[in-house]
């Protein structure tokens, strides 16, 4: 019998990815109630905060991202709601830095938001 090749190579560790899986954004007309928006933006602040760079799929925070960067989040009428947006920005980068997952039109968008100051170099 062969033996297994699995066992003689060394297994490389598992990054661990974003678990949070709850939409930020809404369609016109169906807005998310400001006090749900508040308690999904508060478990992912919690969530990004916790994780590292190095142990972290970068990969899994684009969609949330997109997301975070939109006028629905960045421009609402809660200064909760916009600090959490702003808090939740910034541990992104912390964990993606130096590739931030933005465009350069999106991180434009979070320079033009109301209350949200990241400068990024086009």
């Amino acid at each position: 019998m062969a033996p297994r090749r699995s066992a003689d190579v060394a297994q490389e560790p598992q990054l661990g990815g974003l678990k949070f899986n709850e939409p930020l954004s809404w369609r016109a007309g169906k807005p998310i109630a400001t006090s749900e928006l508040l308690r999904r933006l508060d478990t992912l602040a919690v969530e990004l905060r916790d994780m590292e760079q190095e142990d972290t799929d970068k990969d899994s925070l684009t969609h949330v991202a997109k997301e975070l960067a939109g006028q629905n989040l960045l421009a609402h009428k809660d200064k909760g709601v916009r600090a959490f947006t702003a808090c939740c920005l910034v541990d992104i980068l912390r964990i993606c830095a130096p590739d931030a997952p933005f465009t350069a039109t999106m991180l434009k968008v979070c320079v033009l938001g109301d209350g949200v100051a990241l400068w990024w170099p086009c």
